[in-house]
């Protein structure tokens, strides 16, 4: 099989979420084509969404040590070891990334992820701050830039960012669980001391310890499934409590088998719809 294509299907097993197959489809042709920068970099992707760390974190090697000064080599070296907790190894990476190509803003965006998952939001924010306007087209960025500015401690000027990023992308399902993510830290901020605090603990969430997996941002399957369980549970409870009135004003006698079948369906749907959610 030739190079191109084969890195074309990779590329659109990757996008469909099949990285277990993709990973199937590369392993034999590095083991071919040890030098194949590129396909290193899929394959490192590939076991990152696989969550086999230490694999990624070997394929992005082969793909750095084949050529240190690629960018896109650096951007996984730098993902796995953020993944693994190698944080001063993630922050170097992503560093030297940027320095290779500055106007990148993907590059200074894994900046800003690998040090909020060590542990630096002030650095996060203010990397981000410098680039913010070079790259207003990357809603990514701003989503990021969001969670830096959330967990110093400003939650207007995050929110800002985050409908930046939604101007951008209206659809963005980073910034719409970012913008849950808020809603949950600031219920408990009543006062300067709370807001702190809860600035503090979102700092926290968002770090990566060694041998804590960080919280995985559902796909866009799983959000869209997730709403229309929630819309079909708010309908069945609507048919439900519309059956109930009609019968009870005398205008429908209704079988206990339809009560069942809606109760039935209710319940299924608020199951998907918990199953569906994001876990924090």
């Amino acid at each position: 099989m030739r190079t191109e294509p084969l890195l074309a299907e990779a590329d659109a097993l990757l996008a469909r979420g099949r990285a277990h197959n993709a990973e199937r489809l590369l392993a034999p042709f590095v083991g071919r084509e040890p030098e194949n920068v590129g396909a290193w970099h899929r394959m490192a992707r590939a076991r990152l969404d696989l969550d086999d760390l230490n694999g990624a974190l070997l394929a992005a090697q082969a793909a750095w040590h084949l050529d240190p000064y690629d960018v896109e080599s650096l951007f996984w070296l730098s993902q796995a070891r953020s993944r693994l907790a190698d944080h001063a190894e993630a922050i170097a990476a992503a560093a030297a990334a940027c320095r290779e190509d500055p106007g990148n803003p993907r590059l200074h965006n894994r900046l800003a992820e690998a040090q909020l998952a060590a542990g630096l939001p002030t650095d996060a924010a203010e990397g981000l701050r410098v680039v913010a306007d070079m790259a207003r087209y990357d809603a990514d960025l701003y989503v990021t830039y969001g969670l830096a500015l959330f967990a110093i401690g400003r939650p207007l000027s995050a929110r800002e960012a985050l409908g930046h990023a939604l101007a951008i992308d209206f659809g963005h399902t980073g910034a719409r669980a970012a913008l849950r993510k808020f809603d949950r830290a600031m219920s408990t901020a009543i006062d300067a001391a709370s807001l702190a605090l809860a600035a503090d603990e979102f700092a926290e969430s968002l770090r990566i310890h060694p041998g804590r997996q960080p919280s995985r941002r559902p796909g866009p399957g799983r959000e869209a499934l997730g709403h229309v369980a929630r819309v079909s549970l708010v309908w069945f409870l609507a048919a439900i409590a519309g059956v109930g009135i009609l019968e009870a004003t005398g205008l429908l006698v209704a079988p206990t088998s339809l009560y069942l079948t809606l109760f039935a369906a209710a319940g299924a749907a608020g199951c998907v719809s918990t199953l569906a959610r994001p876990s924090h």
